[in-house]
């Protein structure tokens, strides 16, 4: 990630801790992401399976399905969403391209960072299926 990234990010984590705190704003968080995903569904193609999981576990979370989360992995999940709809980001959203890029990247180094607990949400998810 550039330099300037990780002060960006590292605001976006403070506000991801006030966040959690609400599952209303975490929901409307949720639903914004999964709104700007799609609008720019071509652009977010590569990132797009990474924001689907970081999404649905975080909802399982907030929905009291899933509760064997590290705190962290849920701070560091909803700090990559506040990240990725903030428009005026490290690259601007409007900058055809490369306003996605950072975008990409965040969500990268956060799926890397928890991606134990993510296989681990995975393989529950499986094993327990919406009715």
């Amino acid at each position: 990630m550039a330099a300037d990234q990780p002060i960006l990010f590292e605001s976006a984590r403070k506000q991801a801790e006030e966040y959690a705190s609400s599952p209303t704003n975490v929901s409307d968080l949720l639903e914004e992401a999964q709104r700007k995903a799609e609008r720019h569904r071509d652009r977010m193609a590569e990132a797009m399976e990474g924001l689907q999981s970081l999404s649905r576990l975080i909802n399982a979370w907030v929905r009291g399905r899933y509760t064997i989360v590290p705190w962290r992995t849920i701070v560091l999940s909803i700090a990559a969403l506040i990240y990725f709809v903030n428009p005026f980001d490290l690259i601007p959203d409007f900058l055809p391209v490369m306003g996605f890029l950072d975008d990409a990247g965040v969500l990268a180094f956060v799926i890397q960072s928890i991606r134990r607990d993510i296989d681990r949400f995975l393989d529950w998810e499986r094993a327990n299926p919406i009715a």
